[in-house]
């Protein structure tokens, strides 16, 4: 059976090296999943089969068949529908508990079956888990899976593993050099795993590799969500104990208490699994053994030391214990040194890097915030290699490596055409070319001259490597003001709105009072475009790889040689590094006349491939490129026609261009750009791909040089930039213009060649962008052009115009809008990056009037809410703050699409970079504020000083429709401590006052509900409001008495009343808060105490009389007025309101609350009240009977109050008998018939003086 005999449909996942085709057999209707990997990956895929062949399992993915053709293996396994568990919790975010544990059940089953099978398999994570088609669990991926007796010999002494695995789901021993797989390190991947499910992410993520490791080795995992049950985070913190030796064994997870949850529908499936025995682990025996006894060590020891602690040193002990990793273990990582080797290997797999240097030309300003050891994680599903490279002088990379830029794991493998087939074009009898010479027909060349002389380039001739974009400097670009950037559909009202003050960041520290000119200078500075042009161009924006070789454009296999039929003695790259400078000419000279001299083409193939293998070491190729070798090189490329040959020179020459860091004068006068320009019009696709990235390396190089005079000396004509146009622009291979679209990307990072300026033109830009939105090509090149498109923009604004202006002809916009939507993150990320730009740049900034918030605003909250990359995250953030700088619509969109919400679900582990967006965002937001109330109250004055009927009423009000931006900033719990300020509440009073005017103006009933849905926000943080005392009592407070007295709606009046009640009152009582804000206290009390007297007290008598529940508001108004300031009884005894008050004081009066009786309490206790009305008021009867009921009832509010009546009116009644009367007066028998109760309730009060004074009162008149 063979590959012929299957259909291969649509890609449906990708791998790193690997793509997944949906497959069925001919003549079936059975579907597989066809699994193409590349050949590199040969041990990897053998592993995976062979263990898929011990397997057969219904929760582990079933193995069919494997084949292998000339450039891939193909594996054949069972079809999922589903997808896996990762695309589900993307998704879906987090699982419901029971879909927890129903998953829970299948990967413990399968991942017990694996063990009974003496297997490991030690990369267990959501995208290892598919569901099909029943939406049952199928464990795969099964690549770095290990034998459990191959994992130490008998001793427990570790063997040499391949330290493969996911970092986010290692287990924290795997980190040290002791750490052995074993069946806890799964139980701990499978913790994570129901973490994941459970929260949305793993138990512990970063971006960066350095800080994950340390989160893994000291932190615990943040809790899990209240909803989860007891036994489930007992298992999952369980599963996630850090000492391997304590976390939860197979027993313990079997037994666990989590089975019986929900009627214990698996318990029976798990306990079961005791069936299936474990075979043994030495080597984790050994470790766990030696772990236990070094905790045993360490409890006696410490138990010495806390013996005189007492029960809060033990406490200290167990808590120091449990968690964390042993000592011996933590202290054996070294997590620089891992991230290191990780970064190391991480290059050697993919393009690699440009010599010592970072790879950013943004310089400092940009950089990331980690460390330069470290590695960037695009998502938490990066799988690393922390295995030390063998044959290396470790220590020498790590130095090297400490100077590079930070690579980033990828999340999109390297992909290749579906269809392609590509021949060996390293096998040179595929070729049949007779022997050729290349000897020049000058008479006067002899054999001396092919010997080959090494002489260092003179200092001055000397162009030195400089791709490293450290040596470059950042663009500068002036920056628009903002008062030129709201559309003309907006009332110019809103547009000249003075910006105001704005409260710095969080974090910052800021005196309490600044003044409002330097507010105002903060503010102009925080929102100007300048900021935001630094902020968009991240450092992996500007990232260079090297172009010849690069995995990620063509996996190309090492060209085969034979070094028995080599005219020399083959020596290896030290050896030849470690020759005498004699010996090393002689050498090369060898390799000169193998080549150059009449000879096989065979035999001249054989001596190229041998040469190459020296050619990849960065001392070596110093030595080779500026030897005269290179030179013949480019005359035999020129004259030869043989394909192979071509080949093989292309690629030495590209790979010494990739690792020099000098290059001599010489190699330019050969004419080498002109030849490999001339190389490009061969007819076989594969010198043509050699041709353009040898020629790419060296456009590159010759791009990075600071001399002015670069192109010329190397000819870098319009005819060699047109070989780039013509590759992008006509139907050629795609690795071709896939090299091609590299060379550019990487010559438009490096800003400063003149020459250059062609790749930043329009006619390239759209060439890139035909690219980018060609959904046939693969994903790779369509990043790669995407990205040489941003950088082109960055370089040359103009070109945005003809793509994003009002005249479309390309389409670009919706383009744009297809980029954003791409699910490769690199093709995401360019989109921003043009989007961006385009809102930076005066010219371009039309696309926001262009474009409809229902289609972009969408695409940017689901890359800001869900991306993987903080990167993306970070700059669809800045899309939406530039967006809203430049007209107040998209803030209305953006409050309506919930972004607000998602701001406020800020992480606290952000990195710098998204950190910054996120500020920058929030600057934006809050300092457009002020303007829009400006627009806002500018059209409502423009709209009432209009008479009737002259006003537009289509257009009336446009400004009105951004009023629910207030409300949704106030909602905002990172907007509102920024927003709501003193001139916020001001503007907020200007609304009520506009609000409630008598005379009809268009969009009046608009306002009016926009106020009631600001009161009700305002209402619920009154405790905020009130902070801005000035404010507050000078205009907001004021404006709430007046919408209070005139509104005629009930809601309105209400919550006006609820305001007032939750303002003046706990700012009246405590004056100390104006005194903390600069206000004089006796200036606040008497701006209150003149609201309560003129404007409050007045409207009581109405107030009671209204609908509920603005009685009970009132009754607390002034019963806590009352309690401030009892002298107001007076005004209040005046007003008439004291027998009401006396009257509501009765069981079945609905007005009988606990405000009322403090309220009578306040009354009872003022002179200004007599004996004798309190005694026409039946106070006595009326106090008895709540008393009575309070009781009965248990009534705690009502308790302390009602007993405060009580006691006044019996020393009252006490105070009348010392005068002159022998008996008690009849008014309050009904009291003391209450004494027991009376006394049983003074027990029960915590005001002890109350207390006393009504037991001395009942005391007194028990006497008589």
């Amino acid at each position: 059976m063979s590959l012929d005999r299957y259909h291969i449909y649509e890609a449906i996942g990708k791998g790193k090296h690997s793509t997944v085709y949906k497959g069925r057999r001919k003549k079936s209707i059975q579907y597989y999943a066809i699994k193409s990997v590349e050949k590199g990956q040969r041990q990897r895929v053998m592993q995976e089969v062979a263990v898929l062949r011990t397997l057969s399992h219904e929760n582990v993915l079933k193995f069919v068949a494997w084949y292998e053709t000339q450039n891939h293996l193909w594996v054949i396994l069972e079809y999922c529908v589903g997808g896996d568990l990762l695309l589900l919790l993307r998704q879906d975010l987090k699982l419901p508990e029971p879909s927890i544990t129903t998953f829970a059940r299948d990967m413990f089953v399968a991942v017990r079956e694996i063990h009974s099978k003496g297997l490991i398999h030690c990369d267990l994570k959501p995208s290892n888990m598919l569901l099909d088609e029943e939406g049952r669990i199928k464990v795969c991926g099964f690549g770095l899976s290990r034998k459990i007796t191959a994992v130490a010999t008998a001793n427990g002494t570790p063997a040499q593993l391949s330290r493969r695995g996911t970092p986010c789901y290692m287990a924290p021993e795997m980190f040290t050099p002791e750490g052995v797989h074993s069946f806890a390190t799964d139980l701990w991947a499978l913790g994570c795993v129901l973490y994941e499910c459970a929260t949305g992410r793993p138990p512990f993520t970063s971006t960066s590799l350095t800080s994950l490791i340390e989160q893994i080795l000291e932190h615990e995992p943040s809790p899990l969500p209240s909803s989860c049950s007891a036994s489930f985070k007992s298992l999952v913190f369980g599963l996630l104990i850090k000492r391997p030796h304590a976390r939860l064994t197979w027993e313990q997870v079997i037994h666990h208490e989590f089975w019986t949850e929900r009627g214990g529908e698996y318990k029976d499936d798990v306990r079961q699994l005791s069936s299936l025995r474990l075979p043994p682990q030495t080597a984790f025996d050994a470790l766990a053994a030696k772990l236990k006894s070094e905790d045993l060590a360490a409890r006696l020891k410490m138990l010495g030391s806390v013996r005189d602690s007492g029960s809060a040193g033990a406490a200290d002990l167990r808590k120091s214990f449990m968690p964390s990793l042993t000592q011996s273990l933590r202290d054996s990582v070294n997590v620089l040194r891992l991230s290191r080797i990780a970064r190391s290997n991480l290059e050697r797999e993919e393009a690699g890097t440009y010599g010592p240097h970072g790879a950013t030309p943004e310089g400092k300003e940009n950089a990331q915030a980690n460390a330069p050891e470290d590695v960037e994680l695009e998502n938490p599903d990066a799988e690393l290699n922390f295995a030390t490279p063998t044959g290396d002088d470790e220590e020498d990379d790590m130095e090297v490596l400490g100077e590079t830029i930070i690579p980033t794991a990828p999340k999109t493998p390297p992909r290749r055409r579906g269809g392609e087939s590509f021949g060996d074009e390293n096998r040179a009898e595929n070729f049949t070319e007779p022997a050729e010479s290349f000897e020049d027909a000058d008479e006067e060349h002899t054999a001396d001259d092919t010997r080959v002389v090494l002489t260092p380039p003179a200092a001055d001739a000397m162009l030195v490597d400089s791709r490293s974009p450290v040596a470059t400097t950042s663009m500068s670009r002036s920056a628009q003001t903002a008062d030129e950037d709201f559309g003309d559909d907006v009332s110019s009202s809103l547009r000249s709105a003075e910006t105001p003050a704005l409260v710095g960041r969080p974090e910052s520290r800021r005196p309490t009072v600044i003044s409002s000119s330097a507010a105002r200078k903060e503010v102009i500075k925080s929102i100007d475009y300048s900021r935001f042009e630094k902020l968009c161009t991240h450092s992996s924006d500007l990232i260079v790889r090297p172009i010849i070789l690069n995995r990620r454009i063509e996996v190309v296999q090492e060209a085969p040689h034979d070094p028995d039929t080599l005219p020399f003695k083959a020596i290896s790259v030290s050896e030849m590094l470690a020759t005498s400078q004699t010996e090393l000419e002689a050498f090369l000279t060898r390799v000169y006349r193998s080549v150059a001299h009449p000879s096989p083409i065979q035999e001249k193939v054989n001596t190229l491939a041998y040469f190459e293998t020296l050619c990849s070491d960065t001392s070596s190729a110093n030595v080779l490129v500026n030897s005269s070798l290179m030179s013949m090189f480019v005359r035999v490329l020129g004259s030869s026609k043989a394909p192979s040959l071509r080949i093989r020179l292309c690629s030495i020459m590209g790979l010494l261009m990739r690792h020099a860091t000098h290059i001599g004068d010489e190699l330019a006068k050969s004419e080498a750009v002109k030849v490999l320009a001339d190389t490009m019009s061969d007819t076989n696709e594969r010198v043509r791909r050699r041709a353009m990235a040898t020629l790419g390396e060296l456009l590159f190089y010759v791009a990075t040089q600071q001399r002015p005079d670069a192109a010329e000396v190397w000819g870098v004509t319009d005819s060699v930039i047109e070989v780039f146009i013509r590759t992008l622009k006509y139907e050629e291979d795609e690795i071709t213009k896939h090299y091609a679209c590299k060379t550019i990307e990487n010559i438009v990072s490096h800003e400063g060649a003149s020459w250059s300026d062609a790749f930043t033109e329009c006619r390239t830009a759209i060439l890139l962008f035909a690219i980018v939105l060609k959904k046939e090509s693969g994903d790779q090149i369509r990043g790669t052009a995407a990205s040489a498109l941003s950088r082109s923009i960055r370089c040359n604004a103009n070109i945005l115009h003809p793509l994003v202006g009002e005249v479309d002809n390309v389409n670009a916009r919706d383009g744009l809008i297809g980029m954003l939507r791409d699910t490769e993150a690199k093709v995401q990320q360019s989109g921003l990056n043009i989007l961006n730009y385009a809102l930076i740049h005066e010219e371009s900034r039309s696309i926001a009037t262009t474009m409809e918030e229902q289609t972009l605003l969408p695409v940017l909250t689901s890359l800001f809410e869900r991306s993987q990359t903080t990167v993306i995250k970070a700059k669809a953030l800045l899309s939406m703050a530039l967006l809203i700088r430049l007209h107040p619509k998209w803030l209305l969109a953006a409050c309506g699409a919930r972004v607000l919400a998602m701001i406020d679900r800020r992480p606290t582990d952000m990195d710098k970079y998204l950190a910054e967006s996120y500020d920058a965002f929030v600057i934006t937001v809050v300092s457009l504020v002020p303007r829009v109330n400006g627009g806002i109250l500018g059209e409502v004055e423009r709209l009432m000083a209009s008479k009737e009927g002259e006003a537009n009423h289509e257009n009336a009000g446009a400004a009105l429709k951004l009023f629910p931006v207030l409300v949704h900033l106030l909602g905002s719990s990172t907007m509102r401590p920024k927003v709501l300020d003193d001139r916020f509440l001001a503007d907020v009073a200007r609304y009520l006052n506009a609000a409630e005017t008598e005379d009809y103006f268009p969009g009046r009933d608009e306002l009016r509900v926009g106020v009631l849905s600001l009161l009700e926000t305002c209402s619920q943080y009154a405790d905020e409001v009130l902070l801005n005392v000035d404010a507050v009592t000078v205009h907001f407070l004021p404006a709430l008495c007046d919408l209070l007295a005139s509104s005629t709606s009930a809601d309105t009046r209400f919550l006006a009343l609820k305001l007032i009640c939750d303002i003046l009152l706990p700012l009246r009582l405590d004056l100390d808060i104006a005194v903390e804000r600069g206000l004089r206290r006796e200036v606040v009390a008497h701006r209150l105490d003149a609201l309560i007297m003129e404007d409050l007290l007045p409207m009581c008598p109405s107030l009671i009389e209204s609908e509920d529940p603005i009685p009970l508001y009132a009754l607390k108004l002034l019963s806590g007025t009352l309690e401030i300031e009892p002298a107001l009884c007076r005004e209040v005894i005046a007003l008439g309101l004291a027998p009401q008050f006396f009257e509501f004081l009765s069981l079945d009066h609905t007005n009988n609350n606990v405000h009322n009786v403090r309220l009578c309490l306040t009354l009872a206790r003022s002179t200004a009240l007599s004996t004798r009305t309190l005694w026409d008021y039946k106070a006595p009867e009326k106090v008895a009977a709540v008393l009575s009921y309070t009781h009965q009832n248990n009534v705690g509010p009502f308790v302390e109050p009602a007993l405060g009546i009580a006691a006044t009116l019996l020393r009252r009644a006490r105070n009348t008998m010392s005068i002159g009367a022998s008996t008690p007066p009849s008014e309050i028998t009904t009291l003391l018939d209450l004494a027991p109760i009376l006394r049983q309730l003074a027990a029960t009060v915590t005001d002890g003086a109350l207390a006393r004074d009504l037991i001395l009162s009942l005391d007194a008149f028990n006497a008589h």
